[in-house]
C-alpha cells in the first residue's frame, strides 16, 4: 500500500475532544492512495471512516475499531475562469470563504461558523437552516471522488443531495476535490464577520462540541435530557438547544447521553435523526 498504516492515539479526531485510539490509521494524501486504502479494507474485512475535520463524527468507544483513513490532500484553490473554480476537499470552509471575500465573490458564507473541511461540506450538503434552504450544492458544479474501484467524477445533477445529506454521507468513497460556480458580488459588509459575531451570540463555542446534534427532534424530550445530564461533564449546551457538548476525555458519557436521547425519543414515539456520525 502507498499510505502507510500506523497507530494514531489522541484527542484530535473529533471536535468532542475525546481522547481515542486507532490501531489502524492512514493518512491520505492522494486519490490513489485511497482507493487503495479501500481495497485494503475490503480485502482485510474492515471498516474504513473517511476522517475530514472531525466537525461531525462521534467515536463511541475509546478503541477505534474502525480503519481511519484521514484526509491529508494538499490544500489548493484553483481558478479556472468563467467564475468555476477547483477546491480540494482538504480545504477548510473558512478559508474558502476568506479567499472568496478576497476576491470578491459570492460562496456560501453562512458557513463561516461551521469547523469543517470542503470535502465534509458537500458530503452532508452543509448549509443554513431549512426555513431558509441554502446549501453548499447551490454553488457546487461537479465532484472528483476515489473508491476501491477507482477514481471518479460526476456533474452535480447526477449526485443525489437533499437537506443536509448527499450520496457520499456514509459511504465508502472519498472525496477529491470539487469544482464550484462563485460569481462575482459586491458587498457592503463583511459577510464572514457577521457570520462569526452571530455565531458568538447564538452558539456555544466556549466547550468542545460538533456542532448541531439532529436535524429532526422532539423539543420536550431535549429538554428533559439536557436536565438529567446537566452535572455530567457531557449534555446539552444551556445555551442552545441541539447542541452537545463534551468536557471528558474518556466518551462514556457522551455516549450515555446520546443513548438517552434516542431511548426517550423511542418511548415517547417521537422520531430524532442524528446530523453525527457515530463511528465504532
Amino acid at each position: 500500500m502507498a499510505a502507510e498504516i500506523k497507530a494514531y492515539e489522541g484527542k484530535a479526531l473529533s471536535r468532542f475532544r475525546t481522547f481515542n485510539k486507532a490501531a489502524l490509521f492512514s493518512e491520505i494524501k492522494s486519490a490513489s492512495d485511497a482507493s487503495e486504502a479501500f481495497r485494503f479494507a475490503e480485502k482485510s474485512g474492515l471498516k474504513a471512516f473517511v476522517l475530514g475535520g472531525g466537525s461531525n463524527v462521534f467515536f463511541r468507544h475509546s478503541e477505534i475499531k474502525s480503519y481511519i483513513l484521514k484526509n491529508a490532500l494538499e490544500p489548493s484553490i484553483k481558478d479556472m475562469g468563467a467564475d468555476l473554480f477547483e477546491v480540494s476537499s482538504s480545504v477548510r470552509m473558512i478559508d474558502l470563504l476568506k479567499f472568496l471575500y478576497k476576491e470578491g465573490r459570492d460562496g456560501p458564507y453562512y458557513l463561516a461558523s461551521a469547523p469543517c473541511q470542503i470535502g465534509g461540506a458537500i458530503a452532508m450538503n452543509a448549509g443554513s437552516g431549512p426555513r431558509e434552504k441554502r446549501y453548499v450544492f447551490d454553488f457546487l458544479k461537479s465532484v472528483k471522488f476515489a473508491r476501491a474501484d477507482g477514481i471518479f467524477e460526476k456533474d452535480k445533477s447526477a449526485i443525489f443531495h437533499a437537506h443536509r445529506r448527499s450520496e457520499f454521507s456514509g459511504t465508502d468513497s472519498l472525496i477529491v476535490s470539487a469544482v464550484f460556480k462563485f460569481p462575482k458580488r459586491q458587498f457592503f459588509a463583511d459577510p464572514i464577520k457577521e457570520r462569526l459575531d452571530w455565531a458568538k451570540k447564538n452558539q456555544d463555542l466556549s466547550v468542545p462540541n460538533c456542532g448541531s446534534l439532529c436535524n429532526k427532534y422532539d423539543a420536550r424530550l431535549m429538554k428533559i435530557a439536557r436536565f438529567i445530564f446537566s452535572p455530567f461533564p457531557a449534555g446539552m449546551s444551556k445555551k442552545k438547544l441541539n447542541w452537545a457538548y463534551n468536557k471528558a476525555g474518556n466518551p462514556i458519557f457522551l455516549r450515555m447521553f446520546l443513548w438517552t436521547l434516542k431511548t426517550l425519543h423511542k418511548i415517547f414515539g417521537k422520531e430524532i435523526k442524528f446530523e453525527i456520525k457515530f463511528v465504532d
